[in-house]
């Protein structure tokens, strides 16, 4: 089962930003994959040591080998730590972690905790995934990782607990204080916290580790530290002709996020598909011909619904018995994402949704003002929307043993990038390492072992 570790967490300096006038606010960002060029430069000008500036260095013209957004964001993290902007934790921890907004006139408060985990393949069952990822964002993460030696931001995990114990050990009236808050730009309320207590700590621990994890968010990031893991072993083979044991080394562990799916405050919604333009060969009468053989128009009990340009209505959709895919394994075979992959993209245009992404065909959209600015800017030509997934029904469907199709699911709110850093080698103004004093066994990276890494590996497919 899971083994879940504090450990000495590389952070912002609050009392140095107080003093310049700037708070937490001013240094984190959301995760990289939701920002684009507008918000890049904007997180950029709100501190010369915002976040942005590691997790997604902006790219320039003059970029080469030796100078480009990932060896940039080594140098920042490097020149952060001599500066003190980023310190490390005097003391093992966990970081409390809670978001709170408003919706339907409620405040909804979701509460989880930032551990360090062993990595485990998913053969193990100790982690299970959800959906299928794509390559793309595993190469970049990787070049980030092997430029900073550093694991940046966590893996979102869920795990089941009706008794809410994680809950009740860091969120009661004796933890009133100590939080450093930030607001995001959808006015979600984020509070951190270290928490060193050693009991507590135990108790958490003996908690998780009879719990199989399931990712909730960042596939694209565990998959990105297991090969990482490997990478760098493969590395001190060649070195020294010996297979270090496995827990020995730093980058043997990744951050994550944890959270109870017993939570009220665990939320999960849909990633509706939007169609830019026809796929070569098709048009909105050739479509609505097959597709209509294969869903009858309901008003309830739908599988999807579906619209296009010229109609401001939805159709809802239901699959004829006759169409049902049999060959998708249960409770896959009841779900709409799964349904509309098999049947619509794969059925009648004969490519994967992946496919049709990679041919900027297909979009995946969670927010509904985005969607109807492509509408109302003639950016569309179809829209599949789908219903938001229960919380239960993900997790049986990995405990099955299979994945869902990618972006399915939306857990909303996302987990700010910059809260606090893992990194894989020595501190460069503390003693020790991000493990001392929890795993002594556990050896950090030499950097001087992995200067030609990048090099050496950039064209290993992942």
């Amino acid at each position: 089962m899971p083994h879940i570790f504090p450990f000495r967490g590389l952070r912002y300096n609050l009392e140095k930003l107080a003093v310049e006038g700037h708070s937490l606010n001013s240094v984190v960002t959301p995760p990289y994959d939701v920002i684009n060029d507008a918000m890049q430069v904007t997180l950029a000008e709100r501190h010369p040591a915002n976040f942005i500036r590691v997790d997604l260095n902006a790219k320039t013209a003059q970029d080469s080998a030796q100078n480009n957004p990932y060896t940039r964001a080594g140098q920042f993290i490097q020149q952060w730590e001599n500066e003190q902007t980023l310190v490390a934790e005097a003391e093992p921890a966990i970081y409390a972690y809670s978001q709170s907004w408003g919706e339907a006139g409620k405040t909804i408060e979701r509460k989880g905790a930032i551990v360090l985990l062993q990595l485990a393949e998913f053969e193990s069952g100790q982690v299970l995934p959800h959906e299928h990822t794509l390559k793309g964002p595993k190469q970049d993460r990787i070049q980030l990782m092997r430029n900073t030696l550093c694991s940046l931001s966590q893996v979102f995990m869920i795990y089941g607990d009706p008794s809410r114990t994680m809950e009740n050990l860091l969120y009661t009236d004796s933890s009133a204080k100590g939080w450093a808050e930030a607001t995001d730009a959808d006015g979600v309320l984020h509070r951190f916290r270290p928490v060193t207590d050693s009991v507590t700590i135990g108790k958490i621990q003996a908690l998780l580790k009879d719990k199989p994890l399931l990712i909730a968010d960042g596939h694209h990031r565990y998959e990105t530290a297991l090969s990482y893991k490997e990478e760098v072993r493969e590395q001190l083979r060649q070195k020294t002709g010996q297979e270090p044991p496995e827990g020995s080394l730093l980058s043997d562990y990744a951050m994550i996020f944890v959270t109870n799916m017993d939570d009220p405050g665990l939320k999960v919604y849909p990633t509706h598909r939007i169609l830019y333009q026809w796929p070569t060969g098709w048009d909105a009468q050739r479509f609505e011909a097959e597709l209509f053989q294969k869903f009858e128009r309901v008003t309830d009990g739908e599988t999807f619904s579906y619209r296009r340009s010229g109609i401001d209505e939805l159709i809802k959709l239901k699959i004829k018995p006759e169409a049902r895919p049999t060959h998708l394994p249960p409770l896959l075979d009841q779900y709409d994402a799964a349904i509309l992959e098999e049947v619509v993209f794969k059925g009648i245009f004969h490519q994967s949704g992946e496919a049709l992404k990679n041919e900027h065909l297909v979009g995946f959209y969670r927010d509904d003002d985005e969607i109807e600015a492509l509408w109302r800017d003639n950016e569309a030509v179809a829209g599949f929307f789908l219903a938001a997934p229960s919380v239960k029904l993900v997790h049986e469907i990995c405990e099955s043993g299979h994945r869902m199709p990618q972006k399915s699911t939306y857990f909303y709110p996302k987990i700010l990038s910059g809260l606090v850093i893992y990194p894989y080698r020595n501190f460069a103004h503390a003693q020790g390492h991000a493990l001392s004093g929890v795993l002594e066994k556990a050896q950090p990276l030499n950097p001087k072992d992995f200067q030609e890494q990048a090099m050496a590996f950039s064209q290993r497919p992942y």
